[in-house]
């Protein structure tokens, strides 16, 4: 399965999925959006194997329909939402990092820097293996995500690994934390560093530009940025491109559109490096598309993660939510994608800038 990820703060955590009665599920709602909307899926779909799953009142059938001809889709029924929200409610405090699941399955930790997670112990890229004392294994990510968090001041005990590395138990302490999308944590050379992409990220973003001292350039560091919101990508892209130059194509089942930029970017001429790693996935990888296309800057470090679908949620008119594939993102002034392949370093491959940022 291709790379996804969970924020542990802003996550949309779920409990598990098990059977409910058939008149609960609209069927014949969702066929018409999955006809209508889905990328992979097209007006002559056969919807015969969601009937039969919602005739057996089945969550699970459902799901395991949807995946059949979308990685990323998902079907979340209004009393699981509800349940969903109640429990959140009631697991205010996380850890303070996003986990990623890679392409072999394996889920991997982000903590931000002087989070919980990261003051106890976990470091970058360390899998997760159980969540006290539950295999990690075969869960969601947002199952995993609801049982890491929990209340305030209450312990979380974390097995993990390192690549190749022995077994640690972390025991960590849950905090109720907000994060900052984006931190200078460099100043010579100026680093900044893109955790995730979220609304504010642009706002973030142009605030910490303009704190740069003036003739300097900048090394934008994107390793564990694992995406996020594709709009506020693009809006961070619009800072470094001139008018005119192509942000991302969008291709839909039925058309592929150009994003470009429609003014000068504040910062257009500003003398830029970027930085990736294998945790770098989605809006992150739309960044540095867009930025290397242009000849904007160079990007070093390793492969990306591969994400390149765009998904999009339609809630349904008994207040249930379907999750699906609508889009995929290509490369500027091409036709081909980063999906399941990721996008490689400029060439040539050497560890700078700054040997990658120290190799983490």
């Amino acid at each position: 399965m291709p790379p996804a990820a969970a924020l542990l703060y802003a996550s949309w955590p779920g409990a598990c999925l098990g059977t409910m009665p058939a008149e609960f599920l609209p069927v014949r709602e969702m066929t018409g959006i999955i006809r209508k909307k889905s990328f992979f899926a097209d007006e002559g779909w056969d919807a015969t194997p969601l009937q039969d799953a919602s005739l057996q009142g089945s969550i699970d059938g459902v799901e395991d329909c949807l995946r059949s001809f979308d990685p990323y889709a998902s079907y979340i029924s209004s009393p699981e939402l509800a349940k969903m929200k109640s429990l959140m409610a009631d697991h205010p405090a996380g850890v303070g990092m996003d986990i990623f699941e890679d392409r072999q399955k394996r889920v991997h930790c982000v903590p931000y820097p002087g989070s919980a997670a990261e003051s106890a112990g976990i470091l970058y890229g360390d899998i997760l293996k159980g969540v006290d004392g539950e295999p990690v294994r075969d869960k969601s990510l947002r199952d995993i995500a609801l049982g890491i968090r929990g209340e305030s001041g209450s312990i979380v005990v974390l097995a993990v690994h390192g690549e190749g590395g022995p077994m640690r138990t972390v025991v960590v302490e849950r905090t109720p934390a907000s994060f900052p999308t984006v931190l200078r944590t460099r100043i010579s050379p100026q680093v900044l560093r893109i955790y995730r992409f979220a609304r504010q990220t642009p706002q973030e973003l142009a605030a910490c530009l303009d704190n740069l001292p003036d003739g300097e350039g900048c090394v934008i560091d994107l390793r564990g940025n694992t995406g996020g919101n594709m709009e506020a990508g693009v809006e961070c892209a619009r800072l470094f491109l001139r008018k005119g130059e192509t942000i991302l194509r969008l291709k839909s089942r039925k058309s592929t559109r150009n994003v470009t930029a429609t003014k000068k970017g504040k910062w257009a001429d500003l003398p830029l490096s970027l930085v990736q790693d294998q945790f770098t996935a989605s809006a992150a990888e739309l960044f540095i598309a867009a930025l290397t296309s242009a000849g904007r800057a160079r990007s070093h470090g390793s492969q990306s993660a591969g994400k390149a679908c765009v998904q999009n949620l339609f809630t349904l008119s008994d207040g249930s939510v379907l999750k699906l594939t609508t889009e995929k993102m290509l490369y500027p002034g091409r036709d081909d994608d980063w999906e399941g392949v990721g996008i490689p370093p400029s060439p040539p491959d050497n560890p700078s800038p700054e040997g990658a940022i120290d190799a983490q």
